[in-house]
């Protein structure tokens, strides 16, 4: 076994990745980059959206609300350090409005996820600690229930990369 297949199934076996990869319609597993990134194993789903309103009513659909601000609120100097309890005071805005706040962590169904947008794709992810659980698994099936009926278009795999286990690098696992 070569030294990314290893990494693969490290924390979970190949079956059990199989059995959730066809469990699942629309979320995929994510196995994190690891090393310095510090990063966590997740499931992802991503849609690309063309304006705002067309993320808003996505987003609305799925009952979770976006922040808007009248004028833009406090950022962030740059070259200027903060506490990590003053940086945490700033709104992450999402890139190209104005001033519209990133979702971040969300409920949706009942289930935790967190969402961020970028300027034309917004990723939902569902995945708290470093290792995907099997509840997590069962959350991601209620969640894909409301998205299956949305019309944006989605991006498989969410980012084109050989870590998501997707039909376009497992696609024995589709079969």
């Amino acid at each position: 076994m070569d030294l990314w297949t290893r990494y693969l199934f490290e924390s979970h076996p190949e079956e059990t990745l199989r059995t959730w990869a066809q469990r699942l319609s629309i979320f995929r597993f994510f196995r994190a980059y690891g090393g310095h990134a510090n990063d966590g194993d997740s499931l992802d789903v991503a849609y690309r959206y063309c304006s705002l309103q067309e993320l808003e009513s996505f987003l609305n659909s799925l009952g979770v609300n976006l922040i808007k601000y009248s004028e833009q609120p406090p950022q962030p100097q740059s070259g200027v350090s903060y506490r990590g309890d003053e940086f945490a005071k700033f709104p992450s805005l999402i890139a190209d409005t104005e001033w519209v706040q990133q979702p971040g962590n969300c409920v949706i169904s009942g289930k935790k996820v967190f969402i961020w947008c970028e300027r034309d794709l917004v990723k939902i992810s569902i995945g708290e600690s470093y290792q995907v659980t099997e509840a997590e698994v069962a959350s991601a099936e209620v969640v894909e229930r409301l998205l299956l009926g949305s019309t944006l278009e989605r991006v498989d795999p969410p980012f084109d990369t050989k870590h998501y286990i997707c039909p376009k690098y497992h696609p024995a696992y589709f079969a």
